[in-house]
């Protein structure tokens, strides 16, 4: 009889862990996330954590994608309709359930308390920017105090701009980003009626996503990246890559993919774009390489990498396939309403291009550019306004031909000028 029970619960198990899975991440670059007013730490000190909803919302967008670019398509809703109905539609709940349980990561999240708010807010306003670009502060950045580090963050273009025009010390102090292996999170995804070979995909689509995609804020320059700590092994990119292909091509039915073409950058570089140099950062500090990243994408660093002045026009430079930036008052991108031009799009959005840094939590050592290219209508609406109001048509080709060279720009930028 105890026998036959064991088998039962043999059985049992069997099945439970055949539909069920828990795997334990741990973010190795600094965590910018958002609670409810968009802040990453609370009134009592608490950081907020990556919740199932989001990471799932960036995962479908994610499988959305890697399945549009496999099979040529332009059409989001085709690929939701046909490939991704078990995570759930309008009329259908998910196949698929996915829970975050929180854990205290290595070390505390915050660079600061509350209390300390005034004295970093007091730090950043008399912040000697030359250090964005010293040699040595770059390298020793681990020995630094705590305020003193996350006054670094202001060397990086996204986060500065956060920050333009706030007075308030509690503000900064909301919006610092947790510190690299700070945040620990067990996802549990569990299988209600999703195909085993769906479900497959799912999950490796959700390690991929958190480990090169991110989540959270400004994920597509570097922040948010999450690492699973308990799987054997090291594996590259091409081989996580290779594997999540032959976890799709079932789902598709189709053998013949188109892949993503990745661009790698082994020994990246930071252009210091006022003194027109490079700065080797092989195995630094992860803000470090947040900095390089993030000078790669400022329009004023395309200008001057290509010997050109600060104030030659904006408009010959493509960075709006990085996100369209907002616009100021009139000026700048957006998308053209022919019926209302005061109801246009200055808003955000995502990036075509995705830069990835390989870091451990402490230090860093390579650079995967990922792009997601697709035509869209929306695109061919944006128009750019400068100076005088005049107004002119951006995108005067295909969306791939100006992605494409965005990609060998920042290539060429995060190589030190050179195509190796």
């Amino acid at each position: 009889m105890i026998e036959e029970v064991a088998k039962i619960e043999e059985v049992v198990n069997k099945l439970i862990n055949d539909r069920r899975e828990v795997i334990s991440f741990i973010n190795v670059t600094p965590w910018w996330g958002g609670n409810e007013f968009g802040y990453t730490f609370d009134d009592d000190g608490n950081v907020t954590y990556p919740t199932a909803n989001g990471i799932v919302g960036k995962t479908r967008w994610f499988m959305r994608n890697i399945i549009a670019q496999a099979l040529s398509r332009d059409n989001f809703s085709e690929v939701d309709e046909r490939y991704l109905k078990e995570l759930g539609t309008l009329n259908n709940k998910s196949k698929i359930t996915v829970r975050v349980i929180k854990e205290r990561g290595d070390v505390e999240p915050h660079y600061f308390t509350k209390e300390e708010a005034a004295c970093a807010f007091k730090r950043s306003l008399k912040l000697d920017k030359s250090i964005c670009h010293n040699k040595d502060t770059l390298c020793n950045l681990g020995s630094l105090s705590p305020i003193d580090e996350y006054l670094m963050y202001f060397c990086v273009p996204r986060f500065n701009l956060v920050h333009l025009g706030q007075n308030g010390p509690e503000f900064y102090y909301y919006n610092q980003p947790a510190r690299p292996r700070s945040i620990r999170i067990k996802v549990e995804v569990i299988n209600n009626g999703a195909s085993k070979e769906f479900f497959e995909f799912f999950k490796m689509s959700l390690i991929f996503t958190m480990k090169y995609m991110g989540i959270g804020r400004a994920a597509t320059r570097g922040f948010g990246r999450f690492v699973p700590e308990n799987q054997s092994g090291q594996s590259s990119l091409d081989e996580e890559l290779g594997k999540l292909y032959s976890l799709l091509k079932p789902i598709i039915k189709n053998d013949e993919v188109r892949p993503l073409n990745l661009e790698k950058i082994s020994r990246p570089c930071l252009f210091n774009y006022r003194n027109d140099n490079f700065l080797p950062i092989y195995g630094q500090n992860p803000i470090v390489y947040l900095i390089a990243i993030g000078n790669a994408t400022l329009k004023v660093a395309w200008k001057r990498f290509e010997g050109k002045p600060y104030k030659d026009h904006g408009y010959n430079y493509h960075t709006w396939t990085l996100g369209l930036p907002r616009g100021q008052g009139r000026l700048g991108y957006s998308i053209k309403k022919e019926e209302d031009r005061e109801k246009e799009d200055k808003g955000r959005r995502i990036s075509y291009i995705t830069l990835s840094p390989k870091c451990d939590g402490y230090t860093c050592e390579e650079i995967y550019l990922i792009p997601f290219i697709y035509e869209e209508e929306e695109a061919k609406k944006l128009i750019h306004r400068g100076k005088h109001d005049r107004e002119k048509e951006v995108v005067k080709g295909n969306v791939r031909s100006y992605v494409e060279k965005a990609l060998k720009q920042i290539k060429l930028m995060l190589s030190g000028g050179s195509d190796a």
